[in-house]
């Protein structure tokens, strides 16, 4: 009788630290390290002219995103040198009273895709970042997202999102 108690505490001791050790890597996969919000700038003005601003209808898309995103806590904001990306993110800026953060592309997509993502992992905190069709699906991608096509040229209202966990594993939702 004594020997199946021990038996039995031993059995229950194992399970016991197995459980334990189970829950700790669910906690590391379910503690957010960093939230990534990643837009396309909003309509832009049609025309000839190589950087425009955004069109009226990119202004109230860009005014309505405040709204939209409020429940997050951005500590950065990031744009390309393009009025348009800037444009989209000055009325959050203006909201939380942070500053839009540029990122060059002088030195090509490349780079500007490499300097994202090291400002981005230079800093704690969520971070907001205003794109073009093209450099969203490479951003989410380098930061460990899913391979997604290049977005619709006329499709301006993609949202995506990426939780970075502490285990390292990146989760990918399109908002919208």
């Amino acid at each position: 009788m004594m020997r199946l108690i021990y038996v039995i505490l031993a059995l229950s001791l194992t399970l016991s630290l197995s459980a334990n050790a189970t829950e700790v890597h669910n906690q590391d996969r379910l503690e957010v390290r960093k939230t990534l919000v990643l837009i396309r700038h909003a309509e832009k003005s049609a025309g000839e002219d190589k950087d425009p601003s955004l069109s009226q209808a990119g202004k109230i898309r860009a005014e309505r995103l405040v709204n939209k995103l409020k429940h997050y806590r951005f500590s950065q904001l990031l744009a390309s040198p393009f009025k348009r990306t800037q444009e989209t993110l000055l009325p959050i800026s203006e909201s939380l009273g942070i500053p839009i953060k540029v990122i060059d592309v002088k030195s090509g997509l490349e780079a500007h895709i490499i300097a994202t993502v090291n400002t981005i992992e230079a800093q704690a905190g969520d971070v907001l970042i205003a794109g073009h069709s093209n450099t969203i699906p490479m951003i989410i991608s380098a930061l460990g997202g899913p391979k997604i096509d290049d977005l619709d040229e006329n499709q301006y209202s993609n949202i995506y999102e990426l939780k970075i966990y502490s285990s390292g594993e990146v989760e990918f939702t399109r908002l919208e």
